[in-house]
């Protein structure tokens, strides 16, 4: 019950995890994009890449999305504004969320205590949509340009992993965050979700 809204006009807390986890396996996912066989995917949609202002032998993929710009790390991946300094990320290390109010783009690895706050989706919505509509369109470019097992396959290898936790197969992952997009207030926890929808 305690995963439970007392208010139904209010998006369940728990919510925010689910959306944990599914970047927590996301992460991985892109790191096959990034060194896909026939060259990376991120590449070809048009993505910038250059070396990472943080962690040295990293790289950062960036693209202008939604009046500001979507930046992919090893370490991060979030979207934020024009000026850098409002935004949505997901650190890894952390496996949390964030709203990312620092004075510029964040650093990876030098993450400013006073820069992050607890992500608040009741409040953070605006920062998170263009995260979402980036991440759904990119893979529609994925499952377009690949083969029809590609994504299926990503799965299976990340759940071979000795750490892994698995989140949702591949379909009914990106059909649980289209909802999320949709209707924050009405999305259903994710294993909940998952019982409607075949992966």
């Amino acid at each position: 019950m305690s995963e439970e809204r007392a208010n139904k006009n209010e998006i369940n807390p728990a919510i925010k995890r689910d959306l944990e986890s599914a970047l927590r396996q996301q992460m991985f996912y892109w790191g096959m994009d990034a060194s896909f066989w026939s060259g990376n995917l991120f590449l070809e949609k048009g993505f910038s890449k250059s070396p990472s202002r943080g962690l040295q032998g990293t790289s950062c993929y960036s693209l202008p999305w939604k009046d500001g710009s979507i930046e992919l790390h090893g370490a991060c991946a979030g979207w934020y504004n024009a000026d850098g300094n409002d935004g949505f990320i997901y650190i890894r290390t952390y496996e949390r969320c964030f709203h990312w109010h620092g004075n510029n783009l964040p650093v990876p690895g030098d993450w400013e205590a006073d820069s992050l706050s607890p992500l608040d989706l009741e409040k953070s919505m605006n920062l998170l949509s263009p995260f979402l509509e980036w991440w759904l369109d990119f893979e529609s470019f994925v499952h377009n340009r690949t083969e029809r097992t590609y994504r299926k396959k990503c799965f299976k290898k990340y759940k071979s992993l000795p750490k892994a936790r698995p989140w949702l197969k591949p379909h009914a992952g990106m059909a649980w965050l289209q909802s999320l997009l949709n209707d924050p207030l009405s999305v259903s926890r994710a294993k909940k979700f998952n019982r409607t929808l075949v992966g």
